[in-house]
Formats: C-alpha cells, structure tokens, sequence
C-alpha cells in the first residue's frame, strides 16, 4: 500500500510541477492525499527533484523539471478531479494511477489551428489593454500571427522549444523595426509586448517572488533566476532584430506605454475567448476564468484610482485570489486554472522588458525607473497572492475540485 502510494505521488508531483503549480501548493496536496490514505508523509520539492519520505522510513525520489510552455488547462483540471476523488474515496489509489498517466498522455483538445487561432486572439486582448490605438493593434495582430505559428512550430518538441523565446523575439522585432522603418507604423516598443507576451516571465517571477515570501528558498530563487534570463534572451532577440535593421537605439528614448481607457472591458473578454483556445480549456471553466479575470480588473482598477499602480496590482492579485479560491470552494475550478491566465492579464514581465529595451537606448533613468516598478509590481502580485491565500487557508480542508465538465 505505501509503496503504490509514493508511486502515485512521484507521478503526481511530476504532473503538478510540469503544470507550474508552485512548489507550496503541490506539497500541500501531496500530504492531503497521503492523509486521506492514512499515511503521513514528509515531502520536498526542489525545481528538478522530488523527495518524498513515508511512516516507517520508506522513501522515495525521483526527478521533475516544469515542462517548456504550458501544459493544456483541461488537463490541470483533470488532475485536481482525480486528487479530489482519490482524498473523497471516490475511486481507489491502482485506478487513480492509471488515470493520472492517462491524462498526461491526452493532448490539445483544438489542436494547432486551435492553439494559433487563441493566440492571436488573446494576444488582441492584449493589445486592447495597454495600446488601445487602431493602427497599432492592427500591426501588432500581424506580429501576433507571427509568433503564434514559431509557437505551433515548437509545439511538443523540448529542444526547439528552449531557443523559441530568442526566435519568436528575434522575428518579431525584426518585422516591427521594417515596418517602422518603412514608415507603416510608428515607433512604439508597446508594438512588441501583444505579440510576445507568451515569452514574457511575469508569471515565473510572480511565483518565484510569492515562492520566496512563502519561504521556498530553493525554488524561489531559481524560479526568479530563471525569470530574468528570459527576459534577457528576449532582449538579445530584440537587440538582433534592431541591429538587422539599422534601426538607432536612441529611438528608444522616446518609447512610451499607451495610457489605457475604456478597451480593457473588452480586452479582458477578448483575452479570455483566446486562453479558451490557446490553453485548451474546458466549456464549464471559461465563464469561471472571465469572473476571475474581471475580479483582477476591477480590484486593480480600484487600487489605481486610490492608491497608484502598485496598490493597483496588489488589489487584482488579492481580489483574483479570493474569488479563484471561492470557486474552487463551491466545487466549480481548480484555483490554479482560473488564476494562470489573470496572471497573464496583470502581465507585469511587460514592464520589465519595455524597462530593459530603454537601457538599450540610452535612456538610462527611464530604464532605471521602469526597472524598479517591474520589481516592486512583480512583489505587490505576490503579496496579494500570498494575503489571498493565508485568508483562505482555514477552508483549504473543505476545497473540492470539479465533479465534471
């Protein structure tokens, strides 16, 4: 018995880090679901490692490493179902870890013209949030469209997958700085921020930072490690790109984000109409994805108009938080699903990048100063994750996954 059950928490620890749950709440369900067997176990998990020790000094370790991309959400939420029914006695520990093998074997549900289509179309969202100009969100649809299929391209296969952010960075900055150029459009970094955004770590240095606070040392760090060599390799791709065309650095200095108005309401629904594709989500989950995505919205919003930008930030992170987590509550979606793509909408990995192609420019105190709003946004995220999830703790032992699609 507590063989088969190490067995079935390697795998679903595998599955759990591959997703990119944090380190914190995939140990927490590992013991859930060694408590509900009657086996207390102590369990660490590293970024490529996990060590999982049972009653009567039975151990076992294995390797694990977060999968390049995304795994499919119709999958993450396939897995919180199976925990939930294996912790309510719904269906026994054999069954449970062929079923759990079973997922990880399924794929896309709409496939690569699934996964390209939801890409441009959340990627407009994105645009519709931060530039809500015509000419631009036009321009940076077509850039979209490029990086979209470099991302079909590398699709399931790890190798390519490693070098796509230098590639994708790379090819859309070359595009946008020929057409910039070329007078087609006028020069606005924020032109490269929809189409890249897939590339773009702030959800990494959220977790890492919010892994950290939790005191996940280890993880944390490499998380947030990692985090900024990404946003380098993007940086390198864009300073090709602008080299390929001649293009001035000291046009940098005069690169500003485009102020936001009415278009986010419509981004936001945009936006989540492409995460329904592009992360191959369920029907029953979208509409709990939009609340999320509005509850991140509306707190961020609010945090703006009293406080600035990053009590802006702070309020979507706890708001998002609080509702993901009451979803889950009342039985509906995993919280990580309906949280990954708020993170994505709060995009603060934006900032940095448009903070470190200034430095690319010369504009040294711009860079400086948009630097340090990427880090202390990144921390204001974080901490109200981490708020979120202390207030909701007392009823983690009451959370049930969904029953069905």
């Amino acid at each position: 018995m507590t063989a088969e059950l190490l067995e079935f928490l390697e795998e679903l620890s595998r599955a759990l880090i591959a997703s990119g749950n944090s380190v914190t709440d995939t140990e927490r369900i590992l013991r859930s679901v060694a408590g509900s067997q009657g086996v207390e176990v102590e369990v660490s998990v590293l970024p490529t490692m996990i060590i999982i020790k049972a009653e009567g000094e039975v151990s076992r370790m294995g390797l694990a490493a977060q999968s390049p991309g995304m795994m499919p959400l119709h999958q993450v939420t396939e897995i919180y179902r199976l925990t939930d029914d294996l912790t309510s006695g719904r269906r026994g520990l054999g069954e449970a870890l062929g079923e759990l093998r079973s997922i990880l074997r399924g794929s896309h549900r709409f496939g690569r013209y699934g996964i390209l289509l939801g890409y441009l179309i959340l990627s407009l969202g994105i645009a519709l949030l931060i530039q809500p100009d015509p000419d631009l969100v036009i321009y940076s649809s077509f850039l979209s469209l490029i990086a979209g299929s470099l991302i079909v391209l590398g699709y399931g296969k790890r190798r390519l997958s490693l070098i796509m952010p230098v590639l994708a960075s790379f090819t859309v900055s070359g595009v946008a700085f020929f057409l910039i150029n070329t007078g087609a459009v006028s020069g606005n970094l924020t032109l490269l921020v929809p189409p890249l955004i897939y590339f773009i770590p702030g959800v990494t240095l959220t977790t890492g930072i919010y892994e950290l606070a939790s005191g996940e040392l280890v993880s944390g760090s490499s998380r947030v490690i990692y985090g900024c060599m990404v946003l380098l390799l993007l940086l390198f791709g864009v300073l090709m790109g602008m080299q390929l065309n001649r293009f001035p650095q000291e046009e940098f200095a005069a690169i500003k984000i485009s102020a936001i108005s009415y278009s986010p309401y419509l981004g936001a629904f945009i936006f989540a109409v492409g995460i329904y594709l592009f992360l191959s989500v369920y029907r029953s989950d979208f509409p709990w994805i939009l609340l999320v995505l509005y509850s991140a919205l509306m707190g961020q919003q609010l945090g703006n108009a009293a406080g600035g930008g990053l009590l802006g930030a702070f309020l979507g992170a706890l708001s998002m938080t609080l509702v993901a987590r009451g979803i889950e509550l009342a039985g509906k979606t995993p919280h990580f699903v309906t949280l990954y793509p708020a993170f994505w909408f709060l995009a603060p990995g934006s900032i940095g990048f448009i903070g470190l192609a200034n430095l690319l420019g010369r504009n040294y105190l711009t860079s400086i100063a948009e630097i340090t709003l990427f880090a202390m946004t990144v921390v204001a995220i974080a901490l109200g994750l981490l708020v979120g999830a202390l207030l909701t703790e007392p009823f983690s032992d009451k959370i049930r996954a969904p029953s069905g699609d």
